[in-house]
């Protein structure tokens, strides 16, 4: 399913409309994904699961998110109907981070170098624009697809952000000008609240910074994320680490992967170790302290480095000996500009680029 240039989808109607029109284009993937993520739980763990049993789990771990977020509830149900799935395989598309945390639980044993994205936010006296932009590199396991870049109309409001398919959120940016990205941080304890994929999509709902804030703050996270949010001028890292947050406003230089800084949020992390992910953030910042003036086709440019650190760490990723999972896209923010810049495959492909204006 190898793509050179970035598959996009618009969706828009009512919930259940823009559910079941992402299951009719991405059915393949969908069905695809689940086989994957089933077999990483009955075959893979050491303490296997079946199919049902996995299926009652996530039922249970997804409660408390479908009660609070209805109108996604409603889409994944479209989705399924959509794609010819059972609901469980869409519900576990967007619990993929809890279910990766399950399998280790059960004895997989864990990857050198697992699927960790790296961001990089660029201050306004470095861009040529003087706003701030925002790179990130988007990774996953092998066998997960290529990202695709969703153009969605809901309730009035317009948004654009690459995720995967099957899910309902990703990085992007919306009519609003606020733009976002993230990178994932594995957490020793995983308690009832929203999936990331949820918290993406509640944050490109928001209208300004604040309440993005809220909307990622005000809910218990079952995965640990950053989430940098930008409205061009202003930006934040929330560090979320399940029932535990910290918000650092940002003013220059800043890059983040797979550890949190804020000692109340690190101490929920699964290693207290991360060497690889500190290896990805020095190497960001240290190309992006090297230039300036730069605009979105050269921010992606600072995702294409190979200098090799702990356990084989690169920022632009590719399978090998130390690692079983790849950088599969690149992605820019403009948020003043209400712009995204993506493509994919490795940075250093140099693949199409796509530019999406959200007005």
């Amino acid at each position: 399913m190898k793509e050179e240039t970035i598959r996009t989808l618009w969706l828009s109607g009512s919930p259940r409309d823009r559910g079941r029109q992402h299951g009719r284009a991405a059915a393949p993937w969908i069905r695809r994904y689940w086989a994957e993520l089933v077999a990483e739980v009955t075959i893979h763990a050491a303490r296997p699961l079946s199919v049902e049993e996995l299926s009652g789990w996530l039922r249970e771990r997804a409660a408390p998110a479908l009660a609070l977020e209805p109108a996604l509830a409603a889409e994944l149900e479209g989705m399924a109907e959509g794609a010819g799935v059972p609901f469980d395989a869409v519900l576990g598309l967007n619990f993929y981070e809890e279910i990766a945390d399950l399998v280790h639980e059960r004895g997989r044993p864990p990857r050198p170098v697992g699927p960790r994205c790296s961001a990089v936010i660029l201050p306004p006296d470095r861009t040529t624009d003087g706003t701030v932009l925002l790179a990130q590199t988007w990774d996953g396991a092998d066998w997960w697809g290529d990202p695709w870049l969703f153009l969605v109309e809901e309730e009035g409001r317009r948004m654009a952000y690459l995720a995967d398919a099957g899910t309902l959120g990703g990085v992007g940016v919306n009519d609003a000008g606020l733009g976002s990205v993230h990178t994932g941080v594995t957490l020793r304890l995983h308690p009832p609240g929203l999936p990331y994929t949820f918290i993406a999509r509640r944050i490109l709902r928001s209208r300004t910074v604040e309440e993005a804030i809220r909307m990622v703050t005000e809910t218990p996270s079952t995965a640990g994320c950053h989430y940098i949010v930008s409205d061009g001028a202003r930006t934040v890292d929330i560090e979320m680490a399940g029932t535990v947050f910290a918000v650092r406003w940002i003013k220059g230089l800043h890059a983040t992967c797979a550890h949190f800084e804020a000692p109340e949020c690190a101490a929920q992390q699964l290693a207290s170790d991360v060497p690889a992910s500190r290896h990805r953030v020095e190497r960001l910042m240290a190309r992006a302290a090297a230039v300036t003036g730069v605009g979105p086709p050269a921010a992606l440019e600072l995702l294409a480095d190979h200098l090799p650190g702990p356990e084989g760490a690169t920022v632009c990723r590719h399978p090998g000996p130390a690692s079983d999972s790849r950088t599969a896209a690149g992605v820019v923010i403009d948020p003043k500009g209400r712009r995204v810049l993506a493509r994919v495959g490795n940075p250093c492909q140099r693949l199409p680029i796509l530019e999406f204006w959200v007005i």
